[in-house]
């Protein structure tokens, strides 16, 4: 594969090594740098959209620049046109997670209180500057959280916040029809207001409660409703939260109520939950 970026006369080209993961609108590829000659051989992630997903993301790719330098979010190191057996396809260069995802991380493993309060305090971190551009992530899961390795002592891996495909911007005119694509796929992080179609940045703290309950048990927040539907049902109609897990301090257990408050008007924000004891803690 060959890109061309002409507004700076770069030539950047890549050779594609493996399948990393597929979405509804894009495939990553793994891949390695063979021009310009200095990055040569460096990795890289490389999202590319399929036929319908091109508008998806050239919309990713302005996100994702506008949060450049924040090391909570994943970086993008370039975005750019080719031309694929005939179309056009849209390509963001990223920069590649060695570490693979938080959820493969967490999957059947449970971790104390301490790495999941600087987790937290990552993913709010990201959460704070993501919410005041205006934009809602609106499908923050473990497998869309990025491992890399920590720029501070004290903790396994730094948490990038990626995926950002179908992320609403506030310049953006909500289409209910288009919502329901949206959370194909990981309907067991939805909150109940978005199952109704109300999609704003408390429906990410939301997310981040059903992660970090993730994060803690090793399981997804709603591993014991069977269906989608049966799910649904209980968002919807009956306003439920997901179990809070036994054995947690007050203090966790008190965060995790704040991020799951069933009314989006009341749900604490990500710059609140910065300040909770919870998360300011040192220990």
């Amino acid at each position: 594969m060959v890109g061309e970026a002409s507004s700076m006369a770069l030539i950047i080209e890549w050779e594609p090594v493996k399948i990393l993961g597929e979405g509804s609108y894009g495939t990553v590829f793994l891949a390695m740098l063979t021009a310009p000659e200095e990055t040569k051989g460096t990795m890289i992630a490389v999202k590319t959209s399929k036929p319908h997903g091109l508008d998806s993301l050239q919309k990713e790719g302005t996100i994702l620049d506008s949060f450049f330098g924040c090391k909570e979010i994943l970086q993008c190191i370039w975005a750019l046109s080719t031309i694929d057996n005939g179309r056009t396809v849209y390509n963001l260069l990223m920069e590649f997670a060695p570490c693979g995802s938080l959820g493969d991380f967490i999957r059947n493993k449970q971790l104390p209180e301490t790495q999941v309060r600087v987790y937290a305090r990552m993913l709010l971190n990201g959460l704070s500057l993501i919410h005041q551009s205006g934009v809602v992530h609106c499908d923050l899961k473990p497998d869309n959280i990025l491992l890399f390795p920590p720029y501070d002592h004290g903790v396994d891996y730094q948490l990038k916040i990626a995926d950002f495909g179908l992320s609403r911007t506030k310049d953006e005119d909500f289409d209910p029809d288009f919502w329901k694509i949206k959370f194909r796929g990981s309907p067991f992080y939805m909150s109940p207001e978005s199952v109704m179609g109300q999609i704003e940045t408390p429906l990410d703290i939301w997310s981040l409660g059903c992660t970090v309950i993730e994060i803690i048990t090793g399981l997804p927040a709603w591993h014991h409703i069977p269906t989608r539907s049966h799910l649904m049902f209980k968002l919807a109609f009956l306003k439920e939260i997901p179990p809070i897990p036994s054995g947690l301090t007050p203090l966790c257990e008190d965060f995790l109520t704040k991020c799951l408050i069933t009314d989006p008007n009341q749900r604490w924000t990500a710059n609140m939950l910065l300040n909770h004891p919870f998360i300011s803690a040192t220990n």
